[in-house]
Order: C-alpha cells, then structure tokens, then sequence
C-alpha cells in the first residue's frame, strides 16, 4: 500500500476532519486507492482517495485552501511557493481519512524489531543480492541512514528504493530463519 506523508503541524487537522485534500507537486496515486497516512513519524490512520484534480495555480480556491488546512487561497499559495517555487501545475488530492485505534511505528511495520544495520550485514553475507542491491547495501553499511545513503546516490529519491532492498532482504531473512 503507498503512504501519503504530513507533518506533524496537520496532526490535529486530520483527526478533526478539517483537512480532507492536500496540493502535491506529482501524484503516484488513483481515485479509490486505499493509503497510509504517515504524520509526525507515525502511521495514524488510512485515506481513501476520493478525487485528483490537476490544477494550475491561478486556479486554486479557497475551498481548496480550506480543504488543505489553510485559512484563505494566498495562505495555500505562500507555502506553495516557500516549499516548490512557482510550479506550473499542482494534484489536488481530495481523500476520506480514517484514524487507527493506535498509531503504528513504521519501522516496525515493516522489519519489526530487526536492525536495519543488522539486515544489511546479515543479507550481504547470506543472500543471493543482484550488484545493484549489494553496492547500496553496502553504501548504506557506511552511512548507517537510509536519508544519508539516498543522498549520497544523487536524491532523496532514491530512499524508496533503499527501503523496498531492506524489506525484500528482512522477508527473505526472516524465511530462512536468520533474523
């Protein structure tokens, strides 16, 4: 499932309801999909995306701003602009958030109480790795930081993938019985 990531400061705005859409540069998502819902480094809940919207700047209302937790349109267009610039085109993403009981800790989600260090040594020395996997694994040995890894490799970008080689590498140790 994809995540849908907020910072803390929109915690509230959520649980309340107040915020259902939020503006984004790229959209990786489809109407109807299910999603995570990452704020504050937790996963607090799901949304489903209930619509997506292409919207030039100049476009955006204030309905929208509203929707995104923000007071007025130039409100929106200020942190638009403070965060991307002048950007062409933005998503609206209008989604229904559901809030869990409890919220979960990704890390644990995903490699429960593994090491992500400790997957790393372990898959370099028993699995079967592409020269691809095995170079970032041992990159990321160096840099002990998915972020410090995925900068060193040009982007930020590239967390996504570091992440993705950590959980196949954590599911295919825990089969064998390693981790």
């Amino acid at each position: 499932m994809k995540h849908l990531e907020f910072k803390e400061k929109f915690m509230d705005l959520l649980r309340s309801g107040k915020k259902t859409a939020t503006i984004r540069l790229q959209c990786p998502y489809k109407k109807g999909q299910e999603v995570f819902v990452h704020c504050g480094g937790r996963i607090i809940g799901t949304a489903k995306i209930i619509d997506i919207e292409e919207k030039r700047l100049d476009e955006l209302t204030d309905e929208d701003a509203k929707a995104d937790g923000f007071e007025s349109r130039e409100e929106l267009l200020e942190e638009i602009r403070r965060l991307y610039g002048n950007p062409e085109k933005v998503y609206v993403i209008r989604f229904r958030f559901k809030e869990f009981e409890r919220s979960i800790n990704p890390h644990e989600m995903y490699y429960g109480d593994a090491d992500l260090v400790e997957i790393a040594k372990k898959a370099l020395e028993h699995l079967n790795l592409s020269e691809g996997d095995r170079r970032i694994l041992e990159l990321f040995l160096k840099t002990e930081s998915i972020r410090k890894t995925a900068m060193k490799m040009g982007s930020l970008k590239w967390r996504g993938v570091i992440r993705k080689i950590l959980r196949r590498c954590y599911n295919e140790l825990r089969k064998k019985g390693l981790i």
